[in-house]
Parts: C-alpha cells; structure tokens; sequence
C-alpha cells in the first residue's frame, strides 16, 4: 500500500509540475512570447477576469509550495523505504556469511586465560637501519 502511495504521489507531482508551467506561461498574455499570446493574447484575462495577474500570482505560489512540500515528502518516502529494504536483507547477510563455531567453555576464554598467566615479555625490537639514499638514475648519453 506505501508503494501505491508512492507512486501516485509521483503522478501528482507530475501533474503540480505541469501547472506550474502553464500558470507561468499564461502571466505573460500581453508579450508575443509564451503561452498567453498561443491562446488569444488576453486568455488570462478573459478567464479570470481583471483581477488576472492577482489570480495567477497567487496560484503559482500555492502551486509552488505543493510542489517542494510534495517533493520533500516523496524525497523521505523513497530514502525510509529504501532503508527498510536494506535492513531486511542485512541480517540474513550476516547469519550468511559467519561461520558456525561452536561455543568454547567459560575458562578458556582469553579473558579468564589472560588474568591466571602472566604476559610473556616482548622481544625488543631490532634498532632500525637509516634508509639508503636513492641512486641517480643512469642517464644516456647524447647523440651527436
């Protein structure tokens, strides 16, 4: 059911996507350019009246806030259920690829080893050498 939800929210971005090019394009009506000039040249106005460019402002705000709400919401819809997926699959990759051993007594754990036997004493380590300097390379030489 998520998944339909999804998905249809997705149309419905899809659609707010496409009405808010139109609203933006039918704001120019009096200009030769864009949609307002395509549909008669006054179309906003015939429409809505004189109150036009009041309309259309408002609606490609409202228009505007539904599409970045819309596309937040789809944003963390898809991350969680992407999550979802992963932590569903992690656990049969961990039982899958841990071998079976079987449990070992308590005493011989190496924490309970650790603190009956002493620690035995680190050798020292030999002193270190200073490092070479490199070889010049070998150049050839020039041909006459």
């Amino acid at each position: 059911m998520k998944d339909f939800l999804l998905y249809a929210s997705v149309v419905v971005l899809f659609l707010v996507c496409l009405l808010v090019v139109l609203i933006i394009l039918m704001q120019r009506p009096s200009a030769n350019a864009g949609m307002g000039s395509a549909l008669g040249g006054g179309a906003a106005e015939s429409v809505f009246g004189g109150e036009s460019a009041n309309v259309l402002s408002k609606m490609t705000t409202t228009l505007t806030v539904i599409l970045f709400i819309l596309s937040f919401g789809l944003y963390l819809g898809f991350v969680a259920r992407e999550k979802k997926a992963a932590t569903a699959i992690a656990p049969a990759a961990v039982t899958a690829t841990k071998p079976a051993t079987p449990e070992a007594p308590a005493a011989t754990t190496p924490a309970a080893t650790s603190a009956t036997t002493p620690a035995a004493p680190t050798p020292a380590a030999p002193a270190a050498k200073a490092p070479e300097a490199p070889k010049a390379p070998a150049v050839p030489a020039a041909a006459k």
